[in-house]
């Protein structure tokens, strides 16, 4: 599902914070360091040993994912903010609907990645 994204790419990492949120980091060739967070949504749970090790890259491919997600989203922005009024030229107008396409296949692979990290902790860990 992540294929053909164009995804942040670079060295990546993992951890969780005291409150189970994913805090991803991607350092990429240049020695550029991006961070993101990925709030676990305030529910607790108790898993076994090796749970982090099965989400960790689910929850690494949306840290991807979101930071992509984000820069597209800015560029969005900048488009909106110099034809306020909708009256672009045609290639920026098609530029455009190529980024909302992109939007879209991104929110749909980040739900993917949340729906996977979700699945690993429903089936492996009990609610507290």
């Amino acid at each position: 599902m992540v294929t053909g994204l164009g995804l942040v790419g670079g060295a990546g990492s993992v951890v969780y914070n005291q409150h189970g949120d994913a805090i991803v980091t991607i350092k990429d060739k240049a020695g550029h360091t991006q961070t993101v967070s990925i709030a676990s949504g305030g529910a607790r749970f108790s898993c076994p040993s090796g749970t982090h090790d099965k989400v960790a890259p689910h929850d690494l491919r949306a840290g991807r994912i979101k930071l992509t997600l984000q820069q597209v989203r800015r560029t969005e922005l900048r488009i909106e903010r110099q034809y306020p009024g909708g009256n672009a030229p045609g290639s920026v107008v098609a530029r455009y609907h190529a980024l909302a396409g992109r939007d879209h296949r991104l929110v749909a692979a980040y739900n993917a990645e949340i729906d996977a990290h979700n699945a690993i902790i429903g089936s492996d860990c009990t609610p507290d």
